[in-house]
């Protein structure tokens, strides 16, 4: 039996998970907790932080591993791809391609280097030059750390001292110690989820994304996106563009934009699955399994059976379920106003557990069917309320 090694087994992993159990995988999976919802259908478990990309390349030789798997974090995508690199596996972009997707100062540079539609930041390594830099500005600004996502360390400035908060922030949550300052872009925020053969677009899940409690976590998606037929195939081109020039392997791509009303300017790229369970909802919009094709191409299997046509159908939805404020869980209740359109629930707490970040923990997620565009934003979006769980 083939050996896979997995990252992860997280509520965001069980696609995976699942798709490595059908493909007839023995399942080895690392992390930093043994009581992960997907550990239930691995093989086995070694306790290891995943972000340890030297740590995991110990463990992938001692176990001869035939594919390795990355989660849902773009830490784990490092470790992946260097790991397949040193070990000669297939299924992955180079490293240093990796990290220039996936690190925000890096990937804008390579933005403006090859015209890929996309604000131009300034980076910065240096917390003095940061802060100097903002006498510079034109506000309101965003500052990030370049490696973080979940929205962790993004803030918008509207000030010089917003901005010095801010960039002290970004430099606390950064790993690598850079960040970047970029223009404020108004404008709808969305997702476009593609999958790549041969360097070609062959599949689209595109989304609206809310964010309500925290202005930079995604809280709400709605599938599909408004008015992306506007913006599609220029997306699909920039996307394209990028894989010919990155000689990009098969698989996701993700990126997140702006519509401004005239275009779309791209603000994020990665190449893994997404968090929030996404694909939940996603895989219902378009008929595909997209964990399925995703653990396929890391695995370097054959894809010559995804499908030829794959279009998005329906009106589909997640809420993420968020606690109002910190404390120990007093009781959970989904309102019945939901009843009629709510298709499953996933929870990952229950009365008693404490949250600690409800800014950012979630616990549970709401999936939703809708008849129409209209009704799905009106009970989810226009009528928002954050009431399904008490806090003592």
């Amino acid at each position: 039996m083939k050996k896979a090694l997995l990252l992860c087994s997280s509520h965001n992993d069980l696609g995976l998970v699942r798709a490595l159990r059908k493909l007839g995988y023995y399942i080895i999976v690392t992390g930093n907790r043994a009581d992960l919802p997907g550990q239930k259908w691995c093989d086995e478990f070694i306790l290891a932080d995943y972000s340890d990309k030297e740590k995991i390349l110990e463990i992938a030789r001692k176990n001869s591993i035939d594919a390795i798997i990355q989660c849902c974090n773009d830490f784990g995508v490092y470790t992946a791809a260097y790991v397949a690199e040193k070990l000669g596996l297939p299924g992955y972009d180079s490293y240093e391609t990796t990290l220039t997707l996936h690190n925000k100062d890096l990937f804008k540079e390579f933005a403006k280097k090859n015209n890929i539609t996309s604000p131009v930041s300034t980076p910065f390594s240096s917390e003095k030059d940061a802060l100097q830099h903002l006498d510079t500005c034109s506000y309101p600004i965003i500052v990030k750390p370049t490696d973080c996502s979940a929205g962790n360390g993004i803030h918008r400035a509207d000030n010089k001292a917003e901005g010095i908060k801010y960039v002290q922030e970004a430099f606390l949550k950064s790993r690598a110690k850079r960040i970047v300052i970029e223009p404020y872009v108004s404008g709808t925020q969305h997702g476009f989820c593609t999958f790549l053969r041969n360097q070609k677009v062959c599949a689209i899940c595109s989304n609206n994304e809310y964010s309500f409690l925290n202005p930079y976590r995604v809280e709400i998606d709605t599938y599909p996106a408004d008015n992306f037929e506007i913006v599609q195939n220029k997306l699909v081109e920039q996307i394209e563009k990028i894989a010919h020039i990155l000689n990009l392997k098969d698989g996701i791509f993700h990126l997140q934009y702006i519509y401004d009303g005239k275009d779309a300017q791209i603000i994020e790229v990665m190449r893994r699955i997404l968090g929030n369970m996404y694909h939940v909802p996603g895989n219902a919009l378009t008929g595909i399994d997209w964990e399925y094709w995703e653990t396929r191409a890391r695995c370097g299997l054959d894809l010559s059976a995804f499908p030829s046509v794959v279009s998005q159908e329906g009106c589909f939805a997640y809420k993420t379920i968020l606690a109002p404020k910190n404390g120990k869980i007093k009781s959970i209740e989904i309102p019945s106003r939901y009843n009629k359109h709510l298709d499953s629930v996933f929870m990952l707490k229950q009365s008693g557990d404490l949250i600690e970040n409800n800014m950012s923990e979630p616990v549970g997620f709401m999936f939703f069917c809708f008849p129409d565009q209209l009704t799905m934003k009106k009970e989810l979006i226009e009528s928002y309320v954050n009431d399904a769980v008490t806090v003592e």
